[in-house]
């Protein structure tokens, strides 16, 4: 065994009873998982050999994008071999559903292993390196890009690691390598290409390596934050942490994580210097030179550097049954069917004004992480990795202006109460006049630092006295939003999602624990408990009696505010929950999956006062990262990893 203290397998779940006996000739035994696209079961062949089954989701399975995705994953499947893979056995892309049939291989995937027994060893770590690369040296060398390696698509067989899930691979020389324009990964083990959206080949599939590597050797990620956007900004302008690595798996690991593509080696290159079949010694390239960078008057006059926008991407709207997503900023996007699911209590407030449908408008080029309303709902402000945050027309659909300065990838914005001014936070806070896109104001973040210090979450007080901000997964600040000035810090993790009570008195956080803060005087008023994990967002709704809070590792839950109990546990999300946002009655919580959970791009809508939910929206083909309702309460807003921006129509 190459591994050592490797577990016998994965955990294996029972069939749920709306799973099916057999697919083909295949009979079911048990379910070893679920992702974004399909169910994968254990089955036993005709022969009677242990043969693994994925299935591609039932909602999906009508869609011509998922078929041809999965018809390319039997297919680069095959074109590798089985060597470095699973071996495919059999194969329906045409079937209804369609499934493929790929050989079992006993051991647990390299994220189980580190789960459970800790990070590897030196020496298991070199030996992992080394497999690796010659995995993705066998899929370069027929010609593919893997673009999803990362934990949980590396298998710890007792002969080597396999990598596995060819699901978004796709041909080097394609001549578009982003699924519907969407960004295709994991945002953790993404390259800086791939978050940008740029064109995608082997380098990138090394950029992964080096995360992967660097996760297993520590157990963390090499650009961990508080948020997904905090992540995205870490991956694109910092310089990855690769502290308690040794220093010979660190040369390697940092030169696979080069900003510049052609900065890195390749993967035979990194297995030869693994192996000394070179019979050199490794020398780590020169540091790449930082991504390059233009000079434009922002919307306020002056001069400020930011990357090379992407190229914008235009978007045609598709009704979807059941909920309609409708004025959408976003990329090219055909939706034939949303899977909505509904059930007898919706939200069905009263119309205020009309949101125009299927309009054809100019949209964001990089992954969109956060979506705003103003109080009167008759603009929506989105913003991303891409750098400008775009103001929409509600109505109309059609795009209002952009607003220019941000360098970093924007995090959050938030509009004043009567919508006049959007405060955006970044690499450092910045206000913005919305009638005229001309920048207003800063809040610099960075303190005694000579450089910029990342937001990684922000709030604003109901009466716009006040602006809430962690710049560092830490201590928040608050700071008076007319001068700029610091009033105070709140101690204790505040982590990734701060919330004002609709009073303004206190305000909530989340980070290691969720806790509530007197805004007067600082002091912690209580703690919140029950939170799996770290905490991912906090929403506090706005009549102000509930506070909910949401985990990378475990569901949502809602707490009496005044008290502290735990009201209940929204169950059925998951292994994980990320944004979430009341409704303008209190009535409903939107919620969705965090990134990489089985449930990758649901929303679901529950009924607070029951804990049901009361409907299911599909359309994003990747993480979901924000979600707003209109003020009026009839409609959604919702952010995506797939460079998309939907309204969906709740009345």
């Amino acid at each position: 065994m190459i591994f050592s203290g490797v577990p016998s397998g994965e955990t294996m779940d029972p069939l749920r009873p709306h799973d099916p006996e057999r697919i083909g000739s295949y009979r079911l035994r048990s379910r070893l998982g679920a992702g974004g696209m399909g169910e994968v079961f254990l089955a036993a062949s005709p022969g009677g050999r242990e043969v693994v089954v994925k299935v591609i989701r039932p909602e999906l399975a009508g869609t011509a994008s998922a078929r041809r995705r999965f018809a390319r994953e039997i297919a680069a499947a095959q074109r590798v071999g089985g060597f470095h893979t699973a071996q495919v056995v059999d194969a329906a892309p045409h079937a209804e559903p369609p499934w493929m049939v790929t050989e079992y291989i006993p051991g647990p995937s390299l994220q189980r292993l580190v789960r459970d027994a800790g990070p590897l060893s030196p020496e298991n770590v070199r030996a992992l390196a080394a497999q690796l690369a010659e995995g993705l040296s066998a899929i370069h060398a027929c010609g593919l890009v893997h673009r999803d390696l990362k934990p949980g698509n590396v298998i710890m067989a007792g002969d080597g690691a396999r990598i596995i899930d060819f699901g978004v691979a796709r041909m080097e020389d394609a001549s578009v390598l982003t699924e519907s324009g969407g960004v295709v990964g994991t945002y953790a083990f993404m390259s800086p290409e791939q978050v940008n959206a740029g064109g995608v080949g082997p380098s990138s599939d090394v950029f992964s390596l080096g995360s992967v590597l660097a996760w297993a050797a520590t157990g963390h990620s090499p650009f961990a934050a508080a948020t997904i956007p905090a992540i995205v900004l870490r991956i694109v302008n910092a310089e990855p942490d690769l502290g308690g690595i040794p220093g010979d798996l660190r040369g390697v690991i940092s030169a696979c994580l080069a900003k510049d593509p052609a900065g890195r080696p390749t993967a035979p290159d990194v297995l030869g210097w693994l192996s000394g079949s070179d019979g050199a010694a490794f020398v780590p390239p020169p540091p790449a030179p930082s991504p390059p960078s233009r000079t434009e008057p922002s919307a306020g006059g002056s001069g400020t550097a930011r990357p090379t926008p992407v190229p914008r991407r235009r978007f045609l709207l598709a009704g979807l049954a059941g909920v309609t997503a409708v004025a959408v900023p976003a990329v090219v996007v055909a939706v034939r069917d949303s899977g909505a699911e509904a059930r007898p209590r919706t939200p069905a407030p009263t119309p205020t004004m009309t949101i125009h449908e299927g309009v054809l408008a100019n949209g964001h080029g990089a992954v969109v992480t956060d979506v705003a309303f103003t109080a009167k709902g008759d603009v929506l402000a989105s913003g991303g990795a891409d750098g400008p945050v775009l103001l929409w027309n509600v109505t109309t659909g059609a795009r209002i202006r952009a607003l220019e300065g941000h360098a970093y990838p924007l995090v959050a914005m938030i509009f004043s109460a009567d919508g006049r001014t959007l405060t955006t936070g970044a690499e450092g806070v910045m206000t913005w006049d919305a009638a005229t896109g001309r920048r207003t104001g800063t809040i610099s973040t960075a303190g005694r630092s000579e450089h910029p210090v990342p937001i990684v979450a922000m709030a604003l007080s109901p009466d716009g006295k006040y602006l809430a901000t962690d710049a560092s997964g830490g201590d928040a600040m608050l700071w008076d939003a007319a001068t700029g000035g610091r009033v105070r810090t709140f101690t204790g993790d505040a982590g990734a999602s701060l919330a004002f009570t609709p009073d303004g008195r206190a305000l909530a956080g989340g980070g290691g624990s969720v806790r509530l803060w007197d805004v007067n005087t600082g002091a912690t008023i209580r703690t919140f408990a029950g939170i799996k994990g770290r905490a991912h967002s906090v929403a506090v709704s706005p009549d102000g009696r509930i506070l909910a809070g949401s985990s990378d590792t475990g569901p949502a839950l809602l707490w009496d505010l005044a008290t502290g109990r735990r009201i209940r546990e929204l169950s059925g999300m998951g292994n994980s929950s990320g944004p979430m946002a009341f409704s303008p009655d209190s009535g409903f919580l939107a919620t969705a999956p965090a990134s990489d959970a089985t449930m990758a791009g649901e929303i679901s809508l529950w009924d607070v006062r029951t804990g049901e939910v009361a409907r299911t929206l599909t359309g994003h083909s990747g993480d979901v990262n924000a979600l707003a309702f209109h003020p009026g309460g009839k409609a959604l807003a919702s952010a995506g990893r797939d460079r998309t921006v939907r309204l969906w129509n709740l009345a």
